[in-house]
């Protein structure tokens, strides 16, 4: 069985650590000037070598002819230790030994001395793991070990660590690793594996692995399980499942030059070829999330430097420089919402497909150009209003101007509201004469009527119907009632009022107002015979209709 690569690779001094310069320098000089501490704490994502500079820094304690705290590899201690055949370095799986029962075992060890290095030193990893009683059993070890031992807890989760544990420690944090030093390493495994890959290739992985170098690594033994001496970006892309960030990069060029053509054909190729639009469809979010990030300032883009390299972060700042704010962020939030859709239709395309419509203008009335001359036709009026003063906050110019133009995109809400103003309007054209009563009969007897009509604007709003009765009219004002305030609170509701007075008073020709009551307030009493339990059907029909006014589903256990 062979080694894997990231054992067979792994470093074996502090001159092998690639990255965590700041840790290495650290450890490195405790050693040399004899000021080693006895409890320390290393936090970081996965795979970005905290367990390896724990065994490195645990041989380097332990040499017999250290150099500049760089191990010998030649000595009896060293020789022990990479042979694994030494009991005073003890390495502990916190997640498969979480009790207080296992600490206490290990407290009874501590105390021994060393069989044959200078120090004993353990080594837990996923420190987080440990129960809580656990945590207590530690503590009282930590805070005075034997001058012989020496701690080294390592965690995925430091928020997990209770801080009197954290405060006995030495913390160090481990930063995901920059792009460039992971295909170092990359190239250099390759070579030693007289396998050939492009740097396309090893970039792809590199970013696949999210700055871990463990993972980046593995990632790299996997695509070499083909047993193919020369590796294609194409063999990469299908064993990781995702597109080429290239192709993240086109799109957005095409978004942003609304060039909806050439957007639609490219994802068209891409789902042909096979690979998954979701992931996709994440990698052209995350690059446009990039884009609006160095739009707003280049010093962003620290936060994101680990996933490019030089050359690409150079592409991406003459991108951002070329494009408007307001574009990237209207198309961030239209891939946003497309993500969730993609899985549910029936054509997988579709969802980007209208997104890319929408995004490159090809619908007029979201065109960049319509919200610009909105704005220049109200910068009258915004003149003069009072303006806030700039003591009190200030938003960056790039900012304020994308949100100014972004308030001018029309509303789809406001547009319903509207559409219920002109109804009312329309309503208010009857001929009626607001002291006439409304007869009650005339009400009852189109009550049905009005349950059908109403169903298409609100289904709920016919559940809740279904349940009030008519009591009473004064001038054009009718009064229903129901059994529970919940259900009179949602219909006098504005929206609901609104809506329900529409459909009435088109029904009855007369401008009607509706006001619900609770049976108690009209002087209704809420009993009555005991009703025949309903049959399967109605059973549904009721759930429903509970389910449509409180906005519920069923949930099975």
């Amino acid at each position: 069985m062979s080694e894997t690569l990231y054992r067979k690779y792994r470093p074996k001094n502090f001159s092998e650590i690639i990255g965590q310069k700041h840790i290495v320098q650290t450890l490195s000089n405790a050693i040399k000037n004899n000021r080693i501490g006895q409890a320390y704490l290393f936090t970081g994502p996965r795979g970005t070598g905290k367990t390896s500079v724990a065994r490195i820094f645990a041989k380097a304690v332990n040499c017999e002819k250290l150099k500049d705290a760089i191990s010998c590899e030649k000595c009896q201690s060293c020789q022990l230790i990479n042979g694994g055949q030494t009991l005073d370095i003890i390495e502990i799986d916190a997640a498969s030994n979480t009790g207080v029962d296992n600490i206490r075992q290990l407290r009874e060890t501590v105390a021994l001395p060393t069989t044959a290095l200078k120090y004993k030193v353990y080594i837990i990893d996923e420190v987080h793991m440990l129960s809580t009683g656990a945590f207590n059993a530690l503590l009282k070890t930590l805070e005075e070990p034997p001058s012989h031992v020496i701690f080294i807890l390592a965690t995925t989760e430091i928020h997990k660590v209770p801080e009197t544990i954290i405060s006995r420690c030495q913390r160090f944090d481990f930063a995901r690793l920059p792009l460039p030093n992971i295909i170092e390493k990359l190239t250099f495994v390759a070579a030693s594996e007289k396998v050939k890959i492009d740097k396309s290739s090893l970039e792809m992985i590199a970013i696949a692995a999210e700055g871990g170098m463990r993972n980046a690594e593995s990632l790299l033994a996997q695509v070499m399980a083909l047993e193919d001496k020369k590796i294609t970006v194409k063999e990469v892309q299908e064993i990781l499942g995702a597109t080429d960030r290239a192709f993240a990069g086109e799109i957005t060029k095409m978004l942003m030059d609304n060039d909806s053509r050439g957007a639609i054909d490219k994802i068209n190729s891409i789902l042909n070829d096979g690979y998954d639009l979701q992931i996709f469809n994440k990698s052209l979010i995350n690059y446009l999330r990039q884009l609006m990030l160095i739009k707003i300032s280049s010093d962003l883009k620290s936060s994101f430097a680990y996933e490019l390299t030089s050359e690409e972060l150079e592409k991406m700042e003459r991108q951002a420089q070329k494009n408007d704010l307001l574009k990237i962020i209207t198309a961030i939030n239209l891939f946003l919402d497309a993500q969730n859709k993609i899985a549910s239709f029936i054509l997988p395309q579709l969802p980007l497909e209208i997104a890319v419509i929408k995004a490159t203008n090809t619908l007029p009335n979201i065109q960049p150009e319509t919200f610009r001359q909105r704005e220049e036709n109200n910068q009258d009026t915004r003149n003069k209003k009072q303006e806030i003063p700039n003591s009190q906050f200030s938003i960056p110019n790039p900012l304020r101007q994308s949100f100014s133009e972004a308030s001018q995109i029309p509303n789809p809400n406001e547009q319903i509201s509207k559409n219920i103003e002109n109804d009312n309007e329309t309503i208010k054209q009857y001929d009626n004469e607001n002291a006439a009563d409304i007869d009650i009969d005339k009400v009852k007897s189109n009550w049905n009527k009005l349950l059908e009509e109403i169903k298409p604007y609100n289904h709920s709003l016919k559940a809740l119907l279904s349940n009030c009765k008519v009591i009473g009219t004064q001038g054009n004002e009718i009064r229903i009632a129901t059994a529970y305030e919940f259900y009179k609170d949602k219909l006098n509701s504005p929206e609901n009022r609104l809506t329900l007075e529409k459909v009435l008073s088109r029904i009855l020709g007369n401008q009607i107002r509706v006001k619900a009551v609770t049976n108690k307030e009209a002087g209704i009493s809420n009993t009555s015979a005991p009703a025949k339990s309903p049959a399967p059907g109605q059973q549904n029909e009721l759930l429903n209709s509970a389910m449509e006014i409180l906005g519920g589903k069923v949930v099975e256990e």
